[in-house]
């Protein structure tokens, strides 16, 4: 079976050229189903970035508010 060539593709966050993007979803009250939005994909990097950034945002307090 002959090999294909690597699929080339762009961040959308950087710009970024990768074989490999991710899907990132970082607005608060997100409704994937409910709402109309753009789609963008992240390279590793700034998918890293983007996780970091919303999980500085989580409240890990044990005790309800």
């Amino acid at each position: 079976m002959a090999k294909r060539a690597p699929i080339t593709l762009k961040c959308d966050f950087c710009g970024a050229e990768t074989s490999r993007v991710r899907r990132v979803a970082l607005d608060a009250g997100y409704d994937r189903l409910g709402q109309r939005h753009v789609v963008r994909y992240a390279c590793e990097t700034c998918s890293r970035e983007k996780d970091a950034a919303r999980n500085a945002k989580v409240d890990a307090r044990q005790k309800p508010l």
